[in-house]
């Protein structure tokens, strides 16, 4: 085996494993007019039957075992039937498409809440051995193949065969704009101006004070820099804006610093109580491991010597 075939070998096993996941090695073998094509792994999901117009539609996932980098792929993809001119059935093929596509778009991303295919409907870039693929869809690394391809596909059939019903009978959908989709990030400079805030607003929420809010986060931040002093938490390295629990403190340890620091930031304040912002908050902070805390932190219940221990030693804190 040369060094390339190697590393073919080697870039092709994850794709190829993720591809068993839909069946046995042996039920993706690729057949192109029942000719088996070895160079590929194909998860037939559904067909539709045009033979009398000279093709079918089949609702695929597949992978070229030599073109790792391509990832794997779904879509629709048209088999010209014997007898039948091919150039002709691409163009039928393109056409049934521009016709189907703002509906297969909308359902997609009614569907896929937190998905949009505006842009990952890719244009076709070849048509090989009589088939042809109107359009195909990049399977990303983290996509589980049945749980987003499979769905995927399903969508792609029934928008398909309700075209060909004649149930497609409404206007053709406005143009769908793309979605805005937040990004999402933790442990960034942005993370902690988003605690900021938070925390600032929910103080707003409790009073009219407007020197209140920036004394709240004053408190905090002097607290972090006294806790850093202690060694209780520290600067993790590599990130924008992270500080990770120190020593052999637990989760229970972390949930009742916490909420005992808001407790003193509200007696401070004179507010009947502040909450803490949990969900921010563990964005902020993560373990020594480098693991990140999960919401279900603010569950936990500190016994009453955790608490004991942390009152005594966060009172002698200067913030």
């Amino acid at each position: 085996m040369s060094k390339t075939e190697n590393w073919l070998n080697r870039a092709s096993e994850f794709h190829q494993q993720r591809m068993l996941s839909l069946a046995p090695r042996e039920k993706l073998i690729g057949k192109v007019r029942e000719i088996e094509d070895r160079n590929y792994m194909m998860y037939v999901n559904s067909v539709l039957d045009l033979s009398d117009e000279g093709r079918i539609y089949e609702f695929l996932i597949e992978y070229d075992i030599y073109n790792p980098s391509q990832g794997i792929y779904l879509g629709c993809k048209s088999v010209t039937l014997p007898g039948f001119a091919h150039e002709l059935q691409i163009e039928h093929a393109s056409a049934d498409w521009e016709k189907i596509r703002p509906f297969a778009l909308r359902r997609l991303n009614n569907v896929f809440v937190n998905k949009d295919f505006t842009f990952r409907l890719r244009q076709p870039d070849n048509d090989h051995n009589g088939t042809f693929w109107p359009f195909w869809i990049s399977l990303y690394e983290d996509e589980d193949p049945r749980k987003v391809g499979c769905k995927v596909l399903d969508i792609l059939y029934n928008v398909y065969k309700d075209f060909f019903s004649g149930r497609l009978q409404e206007k053709v959908p406005h143009i769908i704009t793309p979605k805005i989709l937040d990004v999402e990030t933790a442990f960034t400079n942005e993370a902690f101006r988003d605690l900021e805030e938070t925390v600032k607003n929910n103080i707003r929420k409790k009073t009219s004070n407007t020197v209140f809010p920036d004394m709240g986060w004053e408190m905090i931040t002097k607290f972090l820099s006294s806790a850093e002093s202690e060694g209780w938490f520290q600067p993790m390295v590599g990130y924008e804006k992270v500080w990770s629990l120190q020593n052999n403190f637990s989760d229970v340890d972390f949930n009742f610093i916490i909420k005992h620091l808001f407790e003193k930031i509200a007696e401070k304040l004179n507010l009947s109580r502040l909450s803490p912002p949990w969900g921010a908050l563990i964005k902020v902070f993560m373990r020594k491991d480098e693991t990140p805390y999960k919401y279900q932190v603010k569950t936990l219940t500190p016994s009453a010597n955790v608490r004991k221990y942390w009152r005594k030693k966060m009172k002698m804190l200067d913030f």
